[in-house]
């Protein structure tokens, strides 16, 4: 069923899901929370309390994607993720490159496969709507590449849909 896009520029939102990965991998959480509880305990022992909260502050916030909820958002304006300490967003046009694979979809800004490119752009990684997300992003880019076929009068030809 195809995804219906209006060609006036609004930021309601068209999609919006909730992905929680500690609650889809339950043991993976528990291991992650002992290794951070045991860290704090060695940082506590070896140099202190104060160490020991920097420690588990600096764990929790690079496992925060994994151990929080983590936000996605489609707009017909573009897509955003939203985590507990930082969140990323791409206008869709200045998305060049889509790649698909198991898990999510990628949105590039960059024109070509670079060693900065997963640095770059936004991840959608699929909740159970794999199906909808695919087809609701291919909408919204087959919108912007007519709008800017319309706009330059020229077919934009350097983008590219990946499936992996």
């Amino acid at each position: 069923m195809p995804i219906a896009v209006s060609n006036t520029a609004s930021s309601e939102p068209i999609l919006s899901w909730s992905v929680h990965l500690a609650r889809r991998y339950p043991a993976k959480a528990i291991i992650s929370l002992a290794f951070v509880t045991a860290a704090t305990a060695v940082g506590c022992a070896l140099a202190g309390p104060y160490v020991a909260l920097v420690v588990a502050v600096a764990l929790v916030a690079s496992l925060s994607d994994f151990l929080f909820p983590v936000k996605y958002l489609v707009t017909p304006d573009g897509a955003s993720c939203r985590m507990l300490l930082k969140s990323s967003e791409i206008k869709w046009a200045n998305v060049k490159r889509c790649y698909v694979d198991a898990l999510g979809v990628k949105l590039s800004p960059l024109d070509r496969v670079s060693k900065v490119e997963a640095f770059r752009g936004v991840y959608l990684r699929f909740g159970n709507n794999q199906d909808e997300v695919i087809e609701t992003v291919k909408s919204l880019r087959d919108a912007e590449n007519e709008r800017h076929a319309e706009l330059d009068s020229a077919s934009v030809s350097d983008d590219e849909w990946v499936e992996c």
